[in-house]
């Protein structure tokens, strides 16, 4: 699966199921101690719409913290689908994933700067389906590569764990567990 392809299905996901969301479950608590859903959908908004400026050479920032918005659940979901078409037309340009991505950690290229966006969708979706009380199922293939490009990323950037930093302290799991409880458990997340 080439890695267009892979986020366009992570992002079709959490479309879907951020257009579920109804304005009572704006306010449900998510696996993110300091975001309910509201804020979870603002911040992969804020993702999404930063890569995009990243990939179109803009200087790529760290997501604001979600405020106290009181956006409905159907401009959210218009925001996110305008978020994520312009995304997916954006690396779908010819040389997109080739080009070289500034991060605030340093420079990578495109094709594994979108692995980031993908493992954060990826498991937000995640975060909200729980919040939202509905199942989502990981791709096998997808949630293994993002637990190897994590890994990767975070023994690079060892400051990336802790109070107030993008992951949690990892929680034990098996190695025998399944591949998507293995990536939860590594992002911070009781699986």
């Amino acid at each position: 699966m080439d890695m267009v392809s892979s986020v366009e299905r992570v992002l079709g996901d959490a479309r879907a199921l951020v257009g579920e969301a109804t304005a009572g479950d704006l306010n449900r608590q998510t696996a993110c101690s300091d975001w309910n859903a509201r804020s979870l959908i603002e911040h992969s908004i804020g993702v999404v719409s930063n890569f995009n400026t990243a990939f179109g050479g803009g200087q790529l920032t760290p997501p604001a913290a979600p405020g106290s918005g009181e956006a409905s659940g159907a401009d959210l979901n218009a925001a996110y689908g305008q978020a994520v078409d312009a995304l997916l037309a954006t690396v779908k340009a010819p040389g997109a994933l080739e080009k070289s991505i500034k991060l605030p950690f340093g420079e990578m290229p495109g094709q594994r700067a979108l692995g980031i966006v993908m493992a954060d969708q990826m498991i937000h979706c995640w975060d909200l389906s729980k919040a939202l009380g509905k199942s989502y199922t990981m791709d096998e293939t997808l949630a293994a590569m993002t637990l190897r490009g994590m890994h990767e990323l975070i023994g690079a950037n060892p400051n990336a764990r802790g109070e107030g930093r993008a992951f949690a302290a990892e929680v034990p799991c098996s190695e025998s567990a399944p591949v998507q409880d293995r990536l939860l458990a590594f992002s911070g997340r009781q699986p």
